[in-house]
């Protein structure tokens, strides 16, 4: 279950890489309510921050109620980077998942602007890739400010040792009501595995351009996060 929200808390990477030049979102936290088959079994917090030059983004999901006495999941997100303008150049990524019975981690940096060192699941891995590669925190990101200047969807990500084509679709608006508020919602989706994995994500320009819904459908099996609080900093 969590391996999905890990995908779905779709929370950069690119040392020495940088991103497009966009104007990068302001800093904020917020915080998320998880649920799967309409059981509520974790919460969310997601924090995007500056200090002098550089950024964190970091994504932390913890299992609640039973789930947590079942399984104690927890998933951690997290992507370093430095701040230039209204560009980001990520140095590091880790996406941690750890549970009662297993743990997984893939951990990267990139060695230059075409290079990913990284180890996933206790094997060394090195990519390389081209030079607008991002990860799968960051795509998120991404997305929210290229949806905003109406620009392409698509993204190359490095994922588990492997580099990966992203491309989503705008599938227009939709109001969505969240325990936050209510927010007219644009609507973006990606399908990957033939279509045996789907991703939606709702994102509210009034809030900063901020995710407030984000689904995930694996082979029928859906797991859902919806916004429960939001400061910007």
């Amino acid at each position: 279950m969590f391996k999905q929200i890990g995908v779905l808390v779709l929370t950069s990477l690119l040392s020495l890489t940088s991103l497009p030049a966009l104007a990068a979102l302001n800093a904020y936290q917020a915080s998320y309510s998880v649920s799967n088959s309409g059981l509520t079994v974790g919460d969310t917090t997601v924090t995007l921050s500056y200090s002098n030059n550089g950024y964190t983004f970091l994504k932390q999901t913890k299992a609640n109620g039973m789930a947590a006495l079942l399984s104690g999941d927890t998933l951690t997100e997290r992507s370093i980077g430095i701040k230039k303008g209204n560009k980001l150049q990520t140095q590091q990524y880790l996406y941690q998942h750890k549970s009662r019975r297993k743990s997984k981690t893939d951990q990267y940096s990139f060695s230059n602007t075409t290079q990913v060192t990284g180890h996933f699941n206790g094997q060394d891995y090195k990519l390389n890739v081209p030079t607008d590669t991002t990860d799968p925190a960051v795509v998120e990101l991404l997305v929210r400010e290229d949806l905003a200047a109406n620009r392409p969807l698509k993204y190359q990500v490095t994922e588990r040792g492997k580099l990966k084509s992203y491309q989503f679709q705008h599938l227009g608006k939709e109001t969505v009501e969240t325990p936050f508020g209510k927010y007219q919602c644009e609507k973006v989706q990606i399908n990957r595995d033939g279509g045996e994995r789907q991703t939606t994500l709702w994102i509210a320009p009034e809030l900063n351009q901020l995710t407030v819904k984000m689904q995930h459908n694996e082979e029928g099996n859906v797991t859902e996060v919806i916004l429960t609080k939001y400061q910007a900093q």
